[in-house]
């Protein structure tokens, strides 16, 4: 796509972690299967139970695990070394440190991003991505911190050093 009228401007998105799909359709699938056999072993009060069970709590699970664990994706069209660069400038003040894969805890999330920073204020992970399907490089922000309004700063602060204004 060109880079005149019709661009997209690059923005913060939330993404959804693989590992949460994956459990909410085991605690579907298994909600269900305990609904199957207590129907076989004829126990209709518990049918009904796990009935309305199932329909609620596997997406109350995935909501509440979604809001409370947000992982914030940024895609740029650069080069991984200037975006790391970059990053780390624009992070400077939060003293970032590298950081492995095992410490963020999730390491399926990062997978395949180096480097991945460990930032103290506020308490987050970074993690710099370059997909090997095409030119975009992918920010990922894991964040540790409750506090919003310093982690949307900070999520400005890394866009307005990050992407290139046009």
């Amino acid at each position: 796509m060109s880079e005149g009228r019709g661009a997209v401007r690059s923005r913060w998105t939330r993404r959804v972690p693989g590992s949460a799909v994956l459990l909410f359709f085991f605690l579907s699938a298994a909600l269900w299967l305990a609904c199957v056999l207590s129907y076989q072993f004829g126990q209709p009060e518990f049918v009904v139970a796990l009935l309305a069970l199932s329909a609620f709590f596997p997406l109350a699970w995935l909501g509440i695990g979604l809001r409370t664990h947000p992982v914030w994706a940024l895609q740029i069209r650069a080069e991984p070394a200037s975006v790391a660069g970059a990053v780390v400038e624009a992070v400077s003040a939060g003293h970032p440190t590298l950081a492995s894969r095992s410490d963020v805890g999730r390491g399926g999330l990062f997978r395949g991003c180096d480097p991945i920073l460990r930032i103290e204020e506020p308490r987050c992970f970074i993690g710099i991505y370059r997909s090997p399907l095409d030119s975009l490089t992918t920010v990922l922000l894991l964040p540790r911190s409750r506090d919003r309004a310093a982690l949307d700063r900070f999520r400005s602060t890394i866009e307005t050093r990050v992407v290139p204004s046009r």
